[in-house]
């Protein structure tokens, strides 16, 4: 069975939305409210951005009471309503959306020429139509089938719209170009959002020191910040500046170094280096002995880089090399590769 392809304008689509032309059909659609107002402005700032969505799908029948072809939405209920509202001027956007210009704006306040995108944008819509209403439900029920499966950080980023999901997506947006042409992210790792998490770990070693690191920590952060993040600016700062230390030293992009772990223990030391943190004193009290080793031999960061390149050549550092490639997730593992990158980062001239 086909779908016909329908493009159709905002302008239209909502429009025959008032008119009853196009409707929601619950058999196919989840309940409403799924999309919380963060999620609809974000949705509607790409619309207005004019950035391709996805598909949506309408099944036109004949309805006997009106004598005319109304058109069931099959796919796209969220969108659809989120489209309602704004045009509605029932939605402001939010005041944390990336398009300064555009926080906390409603349809009505927009500029012409930002109206002008709205109404005029091309929703990609197929449409089903001659064909038997079971036969559409079976056509959604494989849509749905073939879909591929959610990872754990499209999962979070789905279930979580507060503030600090959008200061995650935030600071992935403005590091992903660099990172990528560092060969510290993949293009499959910013499709699958997977370069989330990196971000999401240096934030709860901010926020709580060094942790072993599973979804459920994860989501408790999520939570914790999901309604008000006022400590956002903060952690913004330091972030941007153990980042922006790594993107701008050469002597830290050796491959060995460019694991999301690695690249992330350096991050810590860098912000620790400047600022007053209490996760590094927590590191020094929960592995005083490797922290006394540390302080004793001061190996530098080409000794480092080395042992990771040739682990049988430097027995000395097992620990640290350890450390780089096993259980990289621990709290141990975390604080020890910290202690090691923290002392030797010191010595850079």
């Amino acid at each position: 069975m086909k779908a016909n392809a329908s493009p159709i304008s905002v302008a239209d689509y909502c429009s025959a939305m008032q008119d009853k032309k196009i409707i929601v059909n619950s058999d196919y659609q989840r309940k409403d409210g799924l999309w919380n107002a963060p999620a609809r402005s974000f949705f509607i700032e790409s619309i207005l951005l004019e950035y391709p969505i996805p598909k949506m799908f309408v099944y036109a029948k004949l309805d006997l009471k009106t004598r005319g072809v109304v058109k069931e939405i099959v796919d796209g209920q969220q969108r659809s309503q989120a489209l309602m509202l704004f045009y509605e001027n029932k939605l402001a956007l939010s005041k944390n959306i990336e398009t300064e210009e555009l926080r906390g704006m409603k349809y009505n306040k927009l500029t012409d020429e930002w109206k002008t995108k709205f109404l005029s944008y091309q929703l990609p819509v197929d449409q089903f139509s001659g064909v038997p209403e079971d036969e559409v439900r079976e056509a959604f029920r494989r849509m749905n089938a073939n879909n591929v499966p959610l990872n754990a950080e499209e999962q979070r980023n789905a279930r979580y719209q507060g503030d600090f999901k959008w200061f995650v997506n935030r600071t992935a947006e403005n590091y992903k170009e660099n990172l990528l042409a560092l060969g510290l992210l993949s293009r499959r790792d910013l499709i699958r959002m997977t370069d989330l998490r990196l971000y999401a770990e240096i934030a709860l070693t901010l926020d709580e020191g060094f942790v072993t690191v599973k979804g459920a920590q994860l989501d408790k952060l999520y939570r914790k910040y999901n309604a008000d993040f006022d400590t956002a600016p903060v952690f913004e700062e330091k972030i941007a500046y153990g980042i922006n230390f790594v993107i701008g030293n050469d002597v830290l992009h050796e491959s060995v170094l460019l694991r999301m772990h690695v690249f992330q223990s350096i991050v810590m030391a860098v912000i620790a280096l400047r600022y007053n943190e209490e996760y590094e004193r927590q590191a020094h009290e929960s592995f005083p002995e490797v922290s006394a080793l540390v302080d004793q031999h001061g190996y530098t960061l080409e000794v480092l880089i080395s042992a990771l390149q040739e682990p049988e050549d430097f027995p000395a550092l097992t620990n640290f090399i350890r450390s780089c490639s096993e259980a990289t997730n621990t709290a141990g593992a975390r604080a020890v590769r910290f202690l090691y990158f923290k002392k030797a980062l010191s010595q850079l001239g």
